[in-house]
């Protein structure tokens, strides 16, 4: 073949060889990309985000992220749900079976996405999954699920409330009134406002008035004798959780971890294993985390060596204005480009682990505190909305990820679950 032939036959070869190879180095930084991030324990949501949505299978990056196992990736992944598949869409198996498990999932963030995402999609599985939230112990739980019911018929929910009206907490019996008045076309004459709980000003913590109890009672009676008149009118209603939501639920391994404690030892959450740990993310110009503390106290002294807690401090993490521990004082390094004077971040955190100290005593704090000065843990379980718990069972399982302070009744009651955990 003449050398003008031979070279316009390779020219074009050559040039598709090059497009091939083009598509094929952004395909393998694509891949390269979606595993470095599947593997990361602690990235910025928004890079998870940013992973699904631009992957070349969104739902299939959607999916990998789900099964990762890991928080961050998680919440995501169910937050992306109804961005890839709008409402009028009709779901994949796969992803109706994730979306059916989340709403049960022991991440309370993940359950509200999941049943916010069941109750746009008028999805028919919404009534029972809404339901099971009231069985919960956590009464935020119970307010959550409660809230989903609205979207439901009176046939379905008139039944499913009327028990709630026995709730301890008169902020649920209120809500169920409510409920219950737009179903009925009654007044029980309760207000929302009446039953809120007010800040204790020596606890910082929520608590309610002798009044509230007062008027939710008195509702609750008004519309347990309106129920006895109309019972008759509302059939039975068994509610059962679709078996794709049970078949698909998988244990969220907590992992592993290290961190220093106040006295200089490195801490590991395997050291543990065999026990129920309550992980408490908080730093101390958070008033809600310190409010809680004595409540995390007294859950100590009760379960003693039965229960591990462990304070994790994000005092030397910036918020979202750049503040470090809370006080501009010991955020020099950052608004002066220090960040390579090792003195003045030795100093910034010597000055942050004192305050630490101080609040640890003060307190009368009997648990260990870390440190978690590089926010990889807080990181991790996405600690960054405060206080954030974590309760991690005796296999090493998470089961409740829940975001502000709870009571000790509340506390008890998802310690003694935890205990009992099975898979």
């Amino acid at each position: 073949m003449p050398r003008r032939a031979l070279r316009a036959a390779i020219l074009p070869m050559a040039l598709v060889s090059m497009v091939i190879l083009w598509f094929a180095r952004e395909r393998f930084r694509n891949h390269v990309f979606e595993t470095a991030i599947l593997w990361n324990d602690a990235p910025p949501p928004e890079i998870v985000d940013e992973m699904i949505q631009n992957a070349s299978d969104p739902q299939v990056a959607l999916l990998s992220a789900w099964n990762s196992g890991r928080i961050v990736h998680r919440e995501e992944a169910i937050r992306n749900l109804s961005r890839l598949i709008p409402a009028g869409r009709p779901l994949s198996p796969q992803l109706n079976a994730v979306l059916l498990s989340a709403a049960l999932d022991p991440d309370t963030d993940v359950r509200e996405a999941a049943l916010g995402i069941l109750s746009e999609r008028h999805h028919p599985g919404l009534a029972a999954l809404a339901a099971e939230q009231l069985r919960d112990v956590d009464q935020q739980i119970r307010l959550l699920g409660l809230n989903k019911l609205k979207f439901v018929s009176p046939a379905v929910g008139v039944p499913t409330v009327i028990p709630m009206l026995d709730d301890s907490d008169p902020l649920l019996v209120a809500t169920s009134l409510k409920l219950l008045e737009k179903w009925s076309g009654e007044n029980f004459g309760v207000k929302l406002s009446q039953t809120l709980a007010l800040e204790n000003e020596k606890t910082g913590l929520k608590e309610y008035q002798a009044i509230s109890y007062e008027k939710a009672k008195a509702g609750a009676t008004l519309a347990k004798e309106w129920w006895a008149r109309h019972q008759i009118e509302f059939p039975p209603v068994r509610l059962q959780v679709p078996a794709e939501a049970c078949v698909a639920r998988r244990p969220v391994p907590a992992g592993d971890f290290q961190l220093r404690s106040l006295d200089g030892k490195k801490v590991r959450l395997s050291d543990f294993r065999g026990k129920v740990v309550l992980i408490n993310f908080w730093t101390t110009w958070c008033s809600a985390c310190v409010s809680e503390i004595p409540e995390l106290i007294a859950l100590q002294r009760e379960y003693g060596d039965k229960l591990v807690i462990v304070g994790v401090s994000l005092d030397y993490v910036p918020d979202e204005e750049g503040h470090i521990g809370g006080d501009a004082a010991v955020e020099e390094q950052n608004h002066r480009g220090e960040h390579d004077n090792h003195e003045a971040i030795a100093a910034a955190l010597k000055r942050v682990f004192d305050k630490v100290a101080r609040t640890v005593k003060a307190r009368g704090i009997n648990y260990p505190v870390l440190l978690d000065e590089h926010n990889e843990v807080g990181g991790r379980f996405n600690g960054g909305e405060l206080p954030t718990t974590v309760i991690v069972d005796a296999q090493g399982n998470v089961r409740r990820r829940f975001i502000g302070a709870r009571t000790l009744p509340v506390f008890e009651a998802m310690i003694a679950e935890a205990r009992l955990a099975d898979f």
